[in-house]
């Protein structure tokens, strides 16, 4: 082997062990991993844990928080529009009474010139009747007019109904008057209720919005500090909390619709059975009917079981034990089920579909009711105006001025409703349901009218139908 040969193998040797030594180096210097380490790093896994569970929680409480806000603001704002109706309705009695008062009083004033020439002509007869006449003649009020009989005489039984067309004119205009006035003043009143709850709806408005501005700041915040604690981006973490806030108010929904059907089904259940009881006392007083009487307990039959199926069959007396056993069947209710709308329910329902849809895109404005603005109730008015049906611009009156069907049975064109409280009075917002969980809505300030999914939480367990 040539000395060259030999020199170049030592490098090699000597590279490899070089390599081998600093290979072995980190082991050598490594500190090693005892139980306190573990448990350091279970403690701050903990701690992780413990505050990504309290920004989660902070998201939803700020969720929570943001729909109060909106409610309290929507309710604010129909008992605004409540008080402006009731100010409409006072402002128009006011203008009638008004009206009749002033058609009185030019009536009062007819019976007085009739009146006068009667005088004149007793007087021509030669009585003299001006004494006892005078006070109809000039007096302001019935009080003046004291000597009525002695008028009566004076001018005779054959003028007598001259002087009674005056006397009830003059009832008429004063009390016509008596009535504007009360109006003007119920009217009055109701303007300062409407101008007071409207300042308050506006201030809840303004809560709202500044709630709905910070509720946003502060989740793009905590999502910012939840993405930094799983060590991800925070795009991935907002797709995360959508998701979550998703499945949370698809679960919600899902408690919330069920709860709605069943509250309507009570609600049914109960009117049946007051529906039964109520004609079941009109049957026992006829007991000595003769069966020619039973088609007047045929149509209780739903609700009287026994006296009706038995009356039904009078042939065979083993019938009525049958027809017993067999009329608990009916009770369930399978009996009401949806029957299909008449024509001109579905032309009256599709027509406020048809124009609640030219509203899309239509920004959300209080009390609004033009392409300028809508809010919810002005929105389901204006779309049932176009189809000949006129309702108050208030969601709370709008829910007693049609049929109550239950919720589970509503059509496309039925009007759904969301209460604070599961109350007509609580009532803040209503939609128009589309069919397939569907609605159109004007929701809130900032969200232009929309379609949507339907909404099962705070809902009515009844629509109402036109």
């Amino acid at each position: 082997m040539s000395p060259r040969h030999r020199s170049f193998r030592a490098a090699r040797v000597f590279a490899a062990a070089t390599a081998l030594a600093v290979a072995m180096v980190p082991s050598a210097l490594a500190d090693t991993v005892d139980q306190d380490n573990i448990d350091e790093a279970k403690k701050a896994e903990s701690q992780t844990s413990s505050s990504i569970a309290d920004l989660e929680v902070q998201l939803a409480q700020l969720k929570s928080d943001l729909q109060a806000s909106q409610i309290k603001a929507a309710s604010a704002n129909e008992d605004y529009l409540e008080a402006a109706a009731e100010l409409k309705t006072a402002t128009t009695a006011a203008a009638d009474a008004q009206t009749a008062a002033d058609e009185a009083a030019a009536a009062t004033e007819t019976a007085r010139s009739s009146l006068g020439a009667t005088v004149v002509e007793t007087y021509q007869d030669g009585g003299n009747p001006l004494d006892a006449l005078t006070p109809y003649l000039s007096s302001e009020s019935l009080a003046d007019a004291t000597d009525t009989s002695v008028a009566l005489t004076r001018v005779g039984e054959n003028r007598s109904a001259e002087l009674q067309n005056f006397e009830a004119n003059q009832a008429v205009a004063e009390n016509m008057q008596s009535i504007a006035q009360a109006k003007v003043a119920e009217k009055e009143t109701a303007a300062t209720n409407a101008k007071n709850l409207k300042a308050t709806a506006d201030a809840e408005v303004s809560k709202a919005s500044t709630a709905l501005s910070d509720a946003k700041s502060t989740r793009e915040t905590l999502i910012s500090q939840l993405a930094t604690q799983r060590n991800t981006t925070v795009e991935l973490e907002t797709q995360y909390q959508d998701r979550l806030e998703s499945e949370r108010q698809a679960r919600e929904e899902a408690a919330a619709k069920t709860a709605a059907e069943e509250a309507a089904r009570k609600a049914e259940e109960e009117k049946r059975a007051q529906a039964s009881t109520s004609p079941a006392p009109t049957a026992p007083p006829t007991p000595g009917a003769s069966p020619s009487q039973s088609p007047s307990a045929t149509p209780t039959s739903e609700a009287t079981t026994t006296p009706a199926t038995t009356e039904a069959a009078p042939t065979t007396t083993e019938a009525a034990p049958e027809t017993a056993e067999e009329a608990p069947e009916p009770a369930p209710e399978p009996e009401p089920a949806p029957e299909p709308a008449p024509a001109a329910a579905i032309d009256i329902a599709q027509t406020a579909i048809d124009t609640s849809y030219t509203f899309l895109g239509v920004p959300y404005v209080w009390g609004g009711e033009s392409y300028g603005g809508v809010d919810c109730s002005g929105l389901v008015m204006l779309s049932y105006q176009a189809a000949g049906v006129y309702l108050t611009h208030s969601s709370r009156v709008q829910y007693g001025e049609g049929t109550h069907v239950p919720i589970d049975e509503a059509r496309p064109g039925d009007l759904v409703f969301w209460s604070s409280d599961g109350t007509q009075s609580g009532i803040y917002h209503v939609a128009i349901y589309l069919g397939d969980d569907q609605m159109i809505e004007a929701p809130t300030f900032g969200v232009p009218v929309r379609v949507t999914g339907m909404r099962y939480s705070g809902v009515m367990p009844y629509v109402v139908r036109f």
